[in-house]
């Protein structure tokens, strides 16, 4: 069994060791970035700024903070010659040359369609689904429920919410942010936020309001 190092520890990177333990790896240490609220085991935590790896080190990134993934990545997995290991979940359907990169973390229940690439560092949750001869670049987030079509171009950086759907051949950019539900028809420019035109509110009707004070 390998040993593995997680770079987190919030709720987040609990979800993520249980994907890493059911891979196949036994979880060594959390490693808490600073500001995270610790939810990781007592005894089981270190601060990664206090931390002294061995060369080679496996570490997987478990950090939902998409600015806070690249400073670590940049500041410490690279400088420090740690070994980002791929994690790809047992119930996920993945041709092993379809990742070609590394650090990528891909949960349960996923599918990658035949022919499609995922580079570095990316985080694929649960229930996601990407069509066959699509590209996936690097340091993208797909929270549970995201589907894409195929021939699919996603570039670098992107942060997709629950549900964001994909339609075939759209190209999307780099560093874009996508509202939780949405669904994209046409390509869409790097940089920029993309939200819902229409979101549900609640509002308190003032007949229910009367209602509970006679």
């Amino acid at each position: 069994m390998t040993h593995l190092v997680v770079i987190g520890a919030d709720k987040f990177a609990l979800e993520v060791a249980r994907y890493a333990e059911d891979s196949g790896f036994r979880i060594e240490l959390f490693l808490a970035v600073e500001g995270e609220d610790i939810h990781a085991p007592d005894g089981k935590w270190s601060k990664l700024a206090e931390y002294e790896p061995v060369e080679r080190t496996k570490v997987v990134l478990a950090v939902s903070d998409m600015e806070l993934r690249d400073e670590v990545i940049e500041k410490h997995i690279r400088p420090r010659e740690l070994e980002a290991v791929n994690i790809v979940h047992p119930s996920s359907r993945v041709d092993p040359g379809a990742v070609e990169g590394e650090g990528n973390v891909i949960g349960p229940d996923n599918y990658v369609g035949v022919n499609t690439v995922l580079g570095s560092y990316n985080v694929v949750n649960y229930r996601c689904t990407f069509g066959h001869h699509s590209r996936i670049g690097s340091g993208n987030f797909f929270a549970p429920n995201f589907h894409s079509g195929n021939s699919v171009e996603i570039g670098d950086g992107n942060f997709f919410g629950l549900g964001c759907t994909v339609a075939p051949e759209v190209a999307i950019g780099d560093e874009c942010r996508f509202q939780a539900g949405i669904t994209l028809f046409e390509d869409a420019a790097s940089g920029f936020s993309y939200l819902s035109p229409s979101r549900i509110k609640s509002i308190k009707s003032t007949n229910s309001v009367n209602s509970a004070q006679s």
